[in-house]
């Protein structure tokens, strides 16, 4: 089982800073609270991902530029480049009881492997939530250390994801051939 998904958590107060840098899948912006990262975004339009961000926040955010990449920010560079490494900073966790069962339930899920809503919906005993189980990972704010990239639909149906569906298959691809043939 992961640590990442054990950390505790906290309402977030005060200022939440972010960062943005460029990465494998286009743009990430990594958030931090007081508690820890508090939420992981990616896109392909740094100043769109900026703008959703600030209007979204729970929080005020105070954008953290300059040379030096805080520490969370590198800890997130590692996880985009190295999705087997263990995220080794603090997250701060915001979600309802059964939005982290779900999310503990995905990171069970290893490296390279995909699950369905329904079998996450079995793995956390709630077999008819297959469609709460979905809007949980659809609610999930850290990206890439909660994987809810790993959620599929049962069938062949488009593939559906926060970031968008290039993002996505992105991902899978590049786990898929870290499971396969690790460096």
């Amino acid at each position: 089982m992961s640590t990442v998904c054990n950390p505790g958590s906290s309402p977030q107060t005060g200022t939440i800073n972010a960062a943005t840098a460029s990465c494998r899948y286009g743009v990430i912006l990594v958030a931090a609270s007081d508690q820890g990262i508090c939420d992981i975004q990616l896109g392909t339009d740094r100043e769109a991902l900026i703008d959703d961000y600030q209007r979204t926040a729970a929080s005020e955010v105070n954008l953290v530029v300059g040379n030096e990449q805080p520490e969370w920010l590198t800890a997130a560079l590692k996880l985009v480049e190295d999705p087997t490494c263990h995220l080794d900073h603090p997250l701060d966790i915001q979600g309802t009881p059964f939005q982290k069962l779900v999310w503990q339930a995905l990171c069970n899920v290893s490296v390279g492997h995909t699950t369905t809503y329904g079998e996450l919906a079995e793995a956390i005993d709630k077999p008819k939530a297959y469609r709460a189980v979905g809007a949980a990972c659809g609610a999930n704010r850290l990206a890439l250390a909660i994987p809810c990239h790993r959620a599929l639909r049962k069938g062949a149906g488009p593939l559906d994801y926060r970031w968008g569906a290039d993002i996505k298959r992105q991902i899978l691809i590049v786990e898929a051939s870290w499971a396969l043939d690790p460096p």
